[in-house]
């Protein structure tokens, strides 16, 4: 088909292409991204020392994971970008234009976590572009990401970024069920003014997340989408809400499975694959199941985090 070929020639100029970003942690940024999502999570969420003049989060402090989704803003201005809003040279050539976050793995260096004020770079590498066939729907074009950070330390994080590219279609919501009971979960209701602040804050200019005219005419949305970065982030803060003494999150790998909407309810769960006071891999290791419901109990994001032991602390 020419289609194939036509993405088999993109592929060939894109995979490997690799780009380098940086910015400083900083305090600012991470306030507003906590200002953003506090209000909506449990109330015993930890706090963060703060700069006692200004309010910002202190440096040297360490940084929520996550919280590096909304650092490394791209330098590319609003005409470079493709139609939706978003990356133009992450997007095969259309027809295949609309647009998922479908998952991802995150890996955290315990020993050299992020710190507030750190200047940190970031390499992007596109690593591969693959076709997708489906029975019941036209192919989906995927796209996989690396993306690397180093501060003065050394390796900090590393995050592989998969995103789903097809033909546009009306967008069918799954409810597949999440077939294990949590034994911690928390309920809110994201808003415009959350999605808005999280857009601002992550430098996404993705419309699905903020213009609710074109979600719902072009991309044909009952609403806006609830970014799949901040419900990874969201799941992230469940955990560390949670999280056993002297333990750290190691690894987050994580698939999105359908859409969640502005102004209707979402609940996050989580669940020890044993119980968290109980007995350890040999390296310490603990595994927790992380998932989003949507208001139909649906599953929307599903993952599996892995903590270790802080270094000294076996």
């Amino acid at each position: 088909m020419a289609e194939w070929a036509m993405i088999g020639k993109w592929k060939e100029q894109t995979v490997g292409k690799q780009s380098v970003l940086w910015d400083r942690m900083d305090g600012r940024q991470v306030s507003l991204l906590d200002q953003t999502i506090r209000p909506h999570l449990p109330p015993a969420y930890p706090g963060y020392l703060r700069d006692s003049k200004v309010g910002d989060i202190a440096v040297g402090t360490q940084m929520a994971p996550g919280a590096h989704l909304v650092y490394f803003p791209s330098h590319v201005n609003e005409f470079q970008l493709s139609p939706d809003g978003y990356h133009a040279d992450e997007a095969p050539p259309d027809p295949f234009c609309q647009r998922v976050w479908a998952g991802g793995l995150i890996e955290f260096n315990t020993a050299n976590p992020l710190r507030v004020g750190e200047l940190t770079s970031q390499t992007k590498r596109i690593e591969n572009v693959t076709i997708k066939e489906r029975s019941d729907a036209d192919p989906l074009v995927l796209v996989n990401l690396a993306l690397e950070m180093h501060n003065s330390q050394g390796h900090c994080v590393t995050e592989y970024r998969n995103l789903a590219y097809m033909k546009p279609i009306d967008l069918q919501r799954k409810t597949v069920r999440h077939r294990r009971r949590p034994e911690f979960s928390h309920e809110l209701t994201p808003t415009e003014i959350m999605l808005f602040r999280y857009s601002a804050l992550s430098w996404n200019s993705h419309r699905i997340h903020y213009d609710a005219v074109y979600a719902q005419n072009v991309e044909r949305h009952p609403g806006l989408l609830v970014h799949g970065p901040l419900t990874c982030t969201l799941l992230l803060q469940l955990l560390q809400t949670h999280m056993p003494k002297r333990m750290a999150l190691k690894s987050f790998d994580y698939r999105a499975v359908s859409p969640m909407y502005c102004q209707q309810p979402v609940t996050l769960n989580g669940r020890w694959s044993q119980d968290a006071s109980g007995t350890r891999t040999s390296n310490g290791a603990q595994l927790c199941e992380l998932w989003a419901a949507n208001n139909n109990g649906g599953l929307s994001m599903k993952g599996v985090a892995t903590i270790v032991p802080l270094p000294g602390a076996q």
